[in-house]
């Protein structure tokens, strides 16, 4: 099968590229030939993993516009028919199946701030991600919470959404291939007394870092430790002697396996796939109802806040036992790649054998 998979950058940084990746190796697993078409490419990413590259070139236009460049040549000049299988995981209305990782609308109401320059790129996304939800055959919600989000959102079908969650990817984060845990913590210096935990993100005022540097305030430094990784914190905030920032790290599963909990207090966030790839290396989580990944812990697989205020959080850590997950998180929830890949490969051919028979 030819499968074309559109996305603005193809390259390592957000839990979206992550996922990209992961399509990326379960198509190929399958026997399939893979297509990118993106406008940033990390290149040496590219040749690693061994797919057909279609860049479009945004010469020297403004960041933003850029993208919307790359959005509406693709709504345009994008050809659908030279693919057997076409994917979006951006606000393209020119593909088969849609991956809807999050409802623009419903992120803008979460947030803290707003501004006339703000607004302005907001109403150009709404626009772009309108054209997606009516003029797509179908689309794919990373969780349940999205699916009632964008039909919240929009008069679509209800039976043109499937609720698909993003798969792990088994070649990173499994715990039969996982590190011995206190061979994990010394590699990072994490002291088996304290209760170490993790917070990774690349958007810390949604993901509620603010909150859990202040629960971190109250707690005792000789007990408790918190490591951040991935963005760094503005360095105007002042961090506890018991906080680390880490910056990025490539290995995160043998990080997820070293700390005893992951923590995401977010605001909003539509899956959060670190929740689940912390869980297949068999490490609990604390997280928000507002995570899609959330719908599905269950009391073994950790805590699910009310809410994310700092007393909230204090009072979550102060009961902690050091537990681990249970092995086979992954397939309990279909969240195997090469279950996704098949039933997005199930998708495309519902999709186009309805074009033809129309």
């Amino acid at each position: 099968m030819k499968v074309a998979i559109i996305h603005n950058q193809f390259n390592k940084s957000g839990g979206m590229e992550s996922y990209l990746l992961t399509l990326v190796q379960g198509f190929q697993a399958a026997g399939d030939e893979v297509h990118i078409h993106a406008y940033k490419v990390d290149r040496a990413l590219a040749q690693k993993h061994g797919c057909i590259i279609h860049k479009t070139p945004v010469y020297f236009l403004p960041r933003r516009l850029k993208k919307y460049y790359f959005l509406q040549r693709c709504n345009h000049r994008f050809a659908k028919q030279a693919y057997d299988l076409c994917i979006s995981l951006t606000r393209t209305a020119c593909q088969d199946i849609a991956i809807v990782g999050g409802v623009h609308p419903q992120s803008v109401l979460t947030r803290e701030t707003r501004n006339i320059y703000r607004s302005m790129h907001d109403a150009v996304e709404n626009s772009f991600e309108k054209q997606l939800m009516s003029q797509t055959p179908a689309i794919v919600a990373h969780s349940a919470s999205i699916r009632d989000e964008i039909l919240c959102h929009y008069s679509i079908p209800e039976e043109k959404i499937t609720v698909l969650y993003p798969p792990i990817n088994e070649q990173r984060f499994s715990l039969a291939l996982g590190m011995d845990r206190q061979v994990a913590k010394d590699k990072y210096g994490i002291q088996q007394e304290k209760m170490t935990l993790l917070f990774p993100s690349l958007s810390h005022k949604r993901k509620g870092l603010t909150s859990l540097l202040t629960a971190y305030a109250s707690l005792d430094p000789e007990l408790f430790e918190l490591i951040i990784v991935g963005d760094g914190v503005h360095r105007n905030t002042s961090l506890g002697t018991n906080i680390r920032c880490i910056g990025y790290v490539d290995d995160m599963a043998t990080l997820y396996r070293a700390v005893d909990y992951v923590i995401l207090p977010s605001n909003y966030e539509p899956f959060g796939l670190v929740i689940a790839e912390s869980l297949a290396c068999g490490t609990p989580v604390i997280t928000t109802a507002k995570v899609g990944a959330a719908e599905l812990l269950t009391e073994d697989d950790g805590i699910i806040l009310k809410d994310n205020q700092p007393e909230t959080i204090v009072e979550a850590l102060i009961t902690l036992d050091k537990v681990d997950v249970r092995p086979g998180f992954a397939a309990r929830h279909s969240l195997e790649t090469c279950q996704h890949i098949e039933r997005l490969k199930q998708i495309g051919r519902e999709v186009r054998s309805s074009i033809y028979e129309s």
